[in-house]
């Protein structure tokens, strides 16, 4: 269910872009420049939005993989383990080919360095 908040910000999104065009063939400049503004605006602030979202995302994501895989560091170091530890990180150090488009499946890798730490 959408909040009012929502409804508002998502016929915004959808009104101001028919309004501009509508405008262009029946308002006078003006109208049409301020409605035209006022999309182009809007769009850019959906942009950021959903950009400020996946960044979030991404964020809670490679915290939680990592938040996991310092647990197991810690566990396995006290416990006197080290060859565990270092057997791990040297294979997804090897493994973890990070770029730009992609999370290069880190939270997989990080999950079987931390099994490996525990079971090895």
């Amino acid at each position: 269910m959408m909040t009012p908040a929502t409804f508002i910000v998502v016929t915004l999104v959808v009104a101001l872009p028919v309004a501009w065009i509508v405008s262009e063939f029946r308002s006078r400049r003006a109208v049409r420049i301020v409605l035209g503004c006022l999309a182009i605006l809007c769009s850019f602030g959906v942009a950021f939005i959903v950009g400020s979202l996946e960044r979030f995302n991404s964020n809670a994501w490679f915290g939680s993989a990592t938040k996991n895989l310092i647990e197991a560091t810690v566990v396995e170091l006290e416990a006197g383990r080290t060859d565990r530890v270092l057997h791990a990180f040297r294979e997804l150090q090897s493994n973890y080919h990070p770029t730009y488009d992609n999370r290069a499946r880190y939270d997989k890798l990080v999950e079987q360095a931390v099994a490996k730490m525990k079971t090895r």
